[in-house]
């Protein structure tokens, strides 16, 4: 029985469109379940760098698991952008001019990257009421974990015994 992935009731199929009655909401084809099953948001690939240069609208649709796991990308991206800078900055202060296109190259990439982790700290932070300071293998794993977990409990409620 197709069911819905909000409240687990059975659905109707109207024409080319599915509608749960109790949560009063059209349901796209993508999102229906299967007897009170729980929709799964653990992603089948991981993101990739080339995930940073998608627009804002685009990562909006990634799953939480999805953005912090960007995030993590994201700020080791950062950092790598600051250590070239840095030696940019360092080779100048010694006289090597010719490096100051460079310089400004990083510095406009770093800050691109800079506002990219804004973006994803703070889908994060709507989603989950705040974002992680630091992203640790463990943190992932347990957020895995839970998602895993949060997948056994099917929505289905037994019928009365007493009717």
């Amino acid at each position: 029985m197709k069911t819905c992935p909000y409240c687990g009731s059975g659905i109707k199929h109207l024409l080319s469109s599915y509608y749960c009655d109790f949560c009063e909401l059209g349901i796209p084809r993508e999102d229906i379940q299967e007897k009170g099953k729980r929709k799964d948001f653990l992603p089948e690939l991981q993101p990739t760098v080339q995930d940073l240069s998608k627009s804002t609208r685009e990562i909006m649709r990634f799953s939480i698991i999805e953005l912090v796991l960007l995030l993590k990308l994201a700020r080791k991206e950062r950092a790598n952008l600051y250590k070239q800078r840095y030696i940019f900055v360092q080779a100048i202060k010694q006289g090597a001019l010719e490096y100051r296109e460079g310089e400004q190259y990083t510095f406009i990439e770093y800050e691109k990257m800079t506002r990219k982790c804004f973006v994803l700290e703070n889908l994060i932070r709507e989603r989950m009421g705040y974002y992680p300071t630091f992203i640790t293998n463990s943190f992932i794993w347990k957020m895995a974990e839970r998602m895993i977990k949060s997948l056994q409990k099917d929505m289905v409620i037994r019928p009365s015994k007493h009717r």
